[in-house]
């Protein structure tokens, strides 16, 4: 394990110096053909400087997927493993000693996540090690009034090349750029700290702490089936056929919702960064994508709670709630009950799962793990009401 980390004398990567390291570059791309997607690929990086402006001989690279769970890639969960395979190629061919690794979610085996997504052949294809992050030691960090723990496989890496999918979410509205970071966190501590951080503008704050705790990086956004609605696992595959990269996640995602029309005030992790002044005067290179349309989750108006004093929530949370509800659909494996940080799950003998909903916190994690795709997020009585009169009030079109 040790020959995986770097040493004190390894080439340091130059991401944090790079004179574009605001910019976002996109590339349009239609499909994981390998020869459309290398050319796609070079493109993206050619205005950042190509690979060879991050990596030299030596140098050691964490690539880092979202590995979330055990699905194919056509359901566009999970970073293509064709994307993943051109990237190593590209980093080995600079010279560069790569380790593929992530944390998916615990209650499923890794082994089933890496055959199942594709890692694992693409990875002995290319002859890099592919590790879980509990492989390596922790570190625990404070950042920004957080503590958290995070695998060294990230934290001494020279370079981190983050490669997220783009999919909706929905706790987070968006997971991107920013988001895949957060896998860096051993699986069962994540669960622990979507308990202790469980008000969605907290959570936000922790995910923000540990992107910026990271050593430099570049990030690599899977857009060309990305996933829209009920994501991060329950969602619907979208084409939306582009690459996006950057050397700072948080400008690469203010970006994405620019292209997504997704107000980055909703997307917790991002709350303030729209008009800050580092973020306002951000560039574009390339074939930027002009999106029509991409569905939110059904919950993304959850939100609101964070634009209330802590006060005000103390009084109305017991009326204002987003919590999971169970469908037919489900299979009884369990994982819901496994995932639930506050255990307020429970199986019932031939029936649903159960929910204590006091005991709730509203974190999805459930929702994330369920192989069915038979969890909802529902909203309580008092949203949906609030919605109806939305609607009811909304000003409708003419008639021509």
């Amino acid at each position: 394990m040790d020959n995986l980390l770097p040493t004190q004398s390894s080439p340091v990567a130059n991401a944090r110096d790079h004179s574009l390291s605001r910019g976002v570059a996109f590339a349009r791309c239609n499909g994981y053909d390998p020869d459309m997607l290398a050319a796609a690929l070079d493109r993206l990086l050619a205005p950042l400087g190509g690979m060879s402006a991050f990596v030299s001989s030596g140098c050691r690279v964490l690539v880092k997927p979202n590995l979330l769970t055990d699905r194919p890639p056509e359901a566009a969960v999970t970073t293509h493993p064709e994307l993943v395979r051109q990237v190593i190629r590209r980093l080995k061919g600079a010279g560069a000693v790569v380790v593929v690794a992530d944390s998916p979610a615990f209650v499923t085996r890794v082994e089933q996540v890496w055959r199942v997504t594709g890692m694992q052949a693409v990875c002995a294809e290319e002859g890099v090690p592919l590790l879980c992050m509990e492989a390596a030691p922790l570190t625990t960090l404070s950042r920004d009034g957080y503590t958290f723990a995070v695998s060294n496989l990230a934290l001494h890496a020279d370079l981190i090349v983050n490669l997220p999918k783009v999919k909706s979410h929905s706790l987070t509205v968006l997971t991107a750029a920013v988001k895949n970071f957060y896998g860096v966190i051993p699986g069962h501590l994540k669960t622990e700290l979507h308990k202790t951080h469980a008000r969605t503008a907290r959570f936000g704050g922790l995910v923000r702490a540990v992107c910026r705790a990271m050593p430099a990086s570049l990030t690599i956004a899977d857009g060309v089936l990305a996933m829209e609605g009920d994501g991060p696992s329950s969602g619907t595959p979208v084409p939306l056929n582009f690459l996006a990269a950057s050397t700072d996640p948080f400008a690469l995602d203010l970006a994405l919702c620019d292209v997504l029309r997704i107000d980055p005030g909703q997307v917790p992790y991002l709350a303030g960064l729209s008009h800050a002044p580092d973020y306002t005067a951000r560039v574009r290179y390339g074939e930027c994508p002009d999106v029509a349309h991409f569905r939110l989750p059904r919950n993304a108006s959850r939100l609101m709670l964070n634009l209330l004093p802590e006060w005000l929530v103390r009084r109305v949370g017991t009326l204002i709630w987003f919590r999971p509800a169970f469908g037919s659909a489900c299979v009884r494996c369990g994982k819901c009950v496994t995932a639930c940080p506050v255990r307020a799950i429970a199986l019932r003998v031939g029936g649903l799962p159960e929910l204590n909903g006091p005991a709730c916190i509203g974190c999805c994690c459930c929702h994330e793990v369920c192989p069915a795709h038979a969890i909802t997020i529902q909203p309580s009585p008092l949203v949906r009401l609030e919605r109806r009169v939305a609607r009811a009030f909304a000003p409708r079109a003419r008639d021509a």
